[in-house]
């Protein structure tokens, strides 16, 4: 990531306690214990047909890979799919490369992009075959395998699926030429798009570039790609047919902005409202035409050697409520300090179950984030996020849920050294990993987070924020992910690692990675990248707990052993309140009388009874009867809980 165009480009009486999450609340778990809970492990590579279909974790040594820079989507389903930057360019001796080389950097021989899905809410991911390659006597050729991201539809196509975007960047002989996207309208077993049929015409012709496209999707069809072109910023390309063919693109600069051309960062992800389809493309920039119009600041850059007056210290959000027809600019925020740079990291948004934005920046060394309630016209913030041990927050990404509730994700460290501002400064001994941090009352709390390091050490040393113009190599890439499971609200983590870790089962090294890299410059580095996932296992998610507790049950035969009376008692210790409740006892419903009347607000406790007669239901005294109490909330989520009660006299 640069600044392109000057820089050359989360029985009986008995407790039961049910509840989506799953988990404790925090204020059950002790001060001294971590909030969340995170499973780590790496996922098999993606390469080659013989290894679709693994799933990671497993016992065996085959969950290793050569991926780097992902990223990750769920469906409305809860399926999780996630996509990353094939590295194999990088070991030839492990691709059938008869050249022992040539043919991979040309034809990219066991390249394209690495996908993988997961079926159980991100406690395996099974390996998918590269959504963009072709295979061939054995091993796959493609010409895509670039920056890559994958986004899933809100609704299900016709044949009852969500459908599966990926879009990659061309990596091959030159680069950075063309975009190609692929779909999946099946799960993922196929992808329908030949990727060579897809390829955006750059408008640009000096310099010719096309770099970092992102993807999203709305209802069943459409998906929408934004690209950076040249020296301008986010052309968005939609297509109404399931990525078969792209007919539309519309520019994320308003004409009140087209200053902002060339004095602009590479836009960050494009997102679409799944309820109102309006588009948000976040940005940083120049914060005024003035600046942008200073003579040294028109002839600064990389291709002059002059040093430019102004950094990009102002964060945008580009915004469309016609489809990406066109877009409108929003301030979010711009900092006085005009040498302060937001341009260095990919800017990171998401959007809550209720159209709220959130938009996150760093600086290089301190992350932020800003929200709007009002379609990003006005925004509030900017608000600091990392505190130690994370004093440095690099490259964040997040994801929201309920409104008010969001996870933020960087990669952070407490070592790069005294006055380090530029993490490409970063000493040798500055030891990186995976942050985390919630905020479930964003609107009354907004600097409210809980923060936790969601990994071990996933990286050693400095790290390059400049894209293809770094000098070192670039173990860390320039983005990650994580998104948030639609039921629980649990999140689920992919990143990049480049240590080598031989004797971690759940962290092997890939062939070519033999040792532990000793500087910047040590191909160890580069050998050694790989995708790894983190999945909460406890703690709260970004959804608001659904959760009735059951204090007490019983059936009883009554006196005139015609009936029998059923009791239930039970609080509601979530967030959202109970509409209704039901019960079934051996598979027959019952009806209830209650103590008070629905809804049941959270912390307010209620008992109902149900005379059952032995006409209707046949009972014998001292045996357990299943029993399933349903609670249905205010948003429509029920969650049933199974248990038993023994049928007794009084």
């Amino acid at each position: 990531m640069r600044r392109p165009a000057k820089l050359c480009a989360f029985s009986l009486v008995l407790v039961l306690a049910f509840s989506i999450f799953g988990v404790m609340s925090l204020k059950s778990v002790a001060a001294a214990s971590p909030a969340f809970g995170f499973a780590n492990y790496e996922v098999a590579r993606s390469s080659d047909l013989a290894h679709a279909g693994v799933t990671c974790p497993n016992t065996g040594t085959n969950c290793w890979n050569w991926n780097g820079e992902p990223n990750i989507a769920t469906a409305p389903d809860g399926t999780i799919y996630a996509t990353s930057e094939n590295t194999a360019f990088n070991h030839p001796s492990e691709c059938n490369d008869p050249t022992g080389g040539t043919i991979s950097q040309t034809l990219y021989i066991c390249g394209g992009t690495g996908a993988w899905k997961s079926t159980d809410r991100g406690n395996h991911f099974s390996t998918l075959t590269s959504p963009n390659t072709n295979f061939q006597s054995g091993y796959g050729i493609t010409l895509w395998g670039g920056d890559t991201h994958v986004a899933v539809a809100p609704a299900k196509n016709l044949n009852g699926q969500y459908n599966v975007y990926v879009v990659s960047l061309e990596a091959a002989v030159v680069g950075l030429v063309g975009v190609g996207e692929s779909t999946s309208q099946d799960g993922g077993q196929t992808w329908s798009n030949n990727p060579f049929a897809i390829q955006f015409t750059n408008p640009i012709a000096n310099p010719l570039v096309e770099d970092r496209p992102w993807v999203a999707a709305y209802g069943s069809t459409e998906v929408c790609i934004s690209v950076h072109e040249g020296a301008v910023i986010g052309d968005v390309w939609c297509s109404y047919d399931s990525g078969l063919t792209f007919t539309q693109v519309g520019s994320a600069f308003d004409a009140l902005h087209s200053w902002l051309v060339a004095e602009t960062s590479i836009p960050g992800a494009i997102h679409i409202d799944p309820n109102t389809g309006y588009m948000y493309v976040p940005f940083s920039g120049l914060a005024s035409a003035t600046e942008a119009a200073n003579p040294v600041e028109v002839a600064c850059g990389g291709l002059t050697g002059i040093n430019c007056p102004y950094k990009l210290h102002t964060v945008y959000m580009a915004v469309s409520t016609n489809g990406g027809l066109t877009f409108t600019d929003y301030t979010v925020y711009v900092n006085p300090n005009n040498q302060v740079n937001y341009g260095s990291n990919f800017l990171a948004m998401a959007i809550d179950r209720a159209g709220n934005l959130y938009e996150a920046y760093s600086d290089g060394v301190s992350l932020f984030y800003s929200y709007s309630t009002d379609t990003g016209q006005t925004w509030h913030g900017p608000y600091q996020v990392n505190q130690a041990p994370s004093s440095w927050a690099i490259e964040p990404w997040l994801t929201a849920g309920d409104p008010g509730k969001i996870d933020i994700v960087w990669y952070g460290t407490n070592n790069c050294g005294a006055a380090i501002t530029d993490a490409d400064n970063c000493q040798q001994s500055a030891t990186w990993s995976v942050f985390f941090a919630q905020n479930r009352n964003v609107f009354t709390s907004p600097t409210g987070f809980t923060q936790q390091q969601a990994t071990g050490v996933i990286h050693m040393g400095p790290v390059c924020l400049n894209g293809s113009g770094c000098q070192s190599y670039r173990g860390l890439f320039d983005d990650f992910g994580v998104t948030a499971d639609p039921t629980t609200g649990m999140a689920t983590i992919v990143y990049d690692n480049d240590m080598h870790t031989p004797s971690n089962s759940n962290n092997l090294p890939n062939p070519d990675c033999t040792s532990q890299y000793t500087s910047s410059s040590d191909p160890a580095q580069q050998n050694c990248v790989h995708t790894v996932i983190a999945h909460q296992t406890s703690g709260t998610g970004v959804l608001r707990k659904h959760s009735f507790q059951i204090i007490g049950e019983s059936l009883t035969q009554e006196s005139d052993l015609a009936h029998t009376d059923y009791y239930v008692q039970g609080q509601n210790d979530g967030e959202a309140s109970i509409m209704a409740l039901s019960v079934s006892l051996a598979g027959v419903s019952l009806p209830l009388t209650f103590s008070s009347a629905l809804p049941l607000q959270p912390g307010a406790t209620i008992s109902g009874q149900s005379v059952i007669s032995l006409q209707t239901v046949l009972l014998v005294l001292g045996t357990a009867y299943p029993v399933d109490v349903t609670a249905t909330f205010d948003d429509g989520t029920t969650i049933t809980q199974p248990t038993t009660v023994a049928y007794t006299i009084a």
